[in-house]
């Protein structure tokens, strides 16, 4: 019951204004903690890598799709589909959803991402990489922690991929020193004690 209160104190059915750092129903303040940060900045860049994210066609949409994940637009549902999607999804953030569910014949695990396309291109990456995070990160129900976690996600998803476009950093370091060496040196940067 408390953490149900705290969700919907959270959410409100939208983002706090810093979603890396919210408070509690109780005005407790909720951070995520730095380590869980380097974590998940870490899968991120892991994730893009993982399927060569520095290539001209590069497609984030379909790199998800490939994963067993179905995109829909919220257009593309009647409202009161819409409504029930948003009941069982494991976002508590108006722009998206991430349903999990069985499916109706064979009772195999489907899982789906909506997301309201009526946002720029920007915002529509990072609604859809906020619902991807869920998946990744196997969250398994709805939590203020969920959230914080899904966001950072989706910023340092964003980030790379926005990075990628303006300046080809990802290809560049791995046409001179290879795929391992990009991960590693980020790697390394986070571990490091101090920034220099």
């Amino acid at each position: 019951m408390e953490e149900a209160e705290n969700i919907k104190h959270f959410t409100g059915r939208g983002l706090p204004d810093n979603a890396l750092k919210a408070s509690m129903a109780d005005g407790t303040p909720y951070v995520l903690p730095p380590w869980r940060v380097n974590d998940i900045i870490l899968l991120a860049i892991e994730t893009l890598s993982d399927v060569d994210y520095y290539k001209d066609d590069f497609d984030y949409k379909k790199m998800i799709r490939e994963q067993g994940i179905k995109l829909k637009k919220f257009s593309s549902f009647t409202p009161q589909n819409l409504e029930g999607f948003r009941e069982i999804s494991l976002s508590r953030w108006e722009e998206g959803i991430c349903a999990l569910f069985p499916h109706p014949v064979t009772g195999e695990q489907c899982r789906m991402i909506a997301y309201n396309e009526n946002r720029n291109s920007i915002e529509c990456m990072q609604i859809v990489f906020h619902e991807y995070a869920h998946i990744k990160l196997h969250h398994t129900q709805q939590s203020i922690n969920g959230e914080v976690e899904a966001t950072c996600f989706a910023l340092a998803m964003t980030m790379f991929l926005l990075l990628e476009q303006l300046f080809h950093v990802g290809k560049t370091v791995v046409n001179a020193a290879g795929k391992p060496f990009l991960v590693q040196t980020i790697r390394n940067a986070i571990k490091q004690k101090e920034v220099v």
